[in-house]
């Protein structure tokens, strides 16, 4: 019997998965031989709604692509998401009551409530600069919850440095490493 594996990407609201973090996470687990389901969802989220809003609309969206996939016949299932992406996974696969394993990108503070010690997470990274979740909020979290957590010295939300090309690349080779 073939093992069917199959790897989900949720961006961010200005991540989308083309961009690195999530190209090169798609790409790896494609090399294993993972299905690549790449969720979008840009048009749903506008400026006259509250975020409140535009998440459940997001939540609401991805739940019925996600059920016309069937996920139940996945023998592995990677959840990959960032920022935002993260509410919309740790929502989907409670949702769908599934195992999931997850890879959480710069989650937000509205995320915390799925990385727990029950939730089968492979990692959670983050930078110690991000300003939409406090570094040691998020370490305290995942050291009480025992959840595998690589913080990155200096970057920001978009794991990233402005302007240091070189640094970038480096961070990047490192990130995809985890995954």
């Amino acid at each position: 019997m073939v093992n069917k594996k199959i790897i989900v990407i949720f961006p961010g609201a200005n991540y989308n998965s083309d961009c690195p973090l999530l190209y090169y996470a798609g790409f790896k687990y494609e090399m294993l031989g993972y299905e690549k389901v790449k969720i979008s969802y840009n048009d749903l989220i506008k400026s006259e709604k509250t975020s409140i809003e535009y998440i459940e609309d997001i939540n609401d969206y991805v739940l019925s692509q996600l059920q016309a996939f069937d996920l139940s016949k996945y023998d592995d299932i990677i959840f990959v998401s960032k920022s935002l992406g993260t509410i919309v996974a740790g929502w989907v696969e409670e949702k769908l009551s599934i195992k999931v394993r997850h890879i959480y990108l710069t989650p937000l503070k509205e995320t915390l409530q799925y990385i727990n010690n029950n939730k089968n997470i492979i990692k959670v990274i983050a930078g110690t600069k991000d300003k939409y979740l406090k570094a040691e909020l998020l370490k305290e979290h995942c050291e009480k919850e025992n959840i595998s957590l690589k913080q990155i010295e200096g970057v920001g939300h978009r794991l990233e440095i402005w302007g240091d090309i070189d640094r970038n690349i480096q961070i990047l080779r490192e990130i995809v490493a985890l995954y």
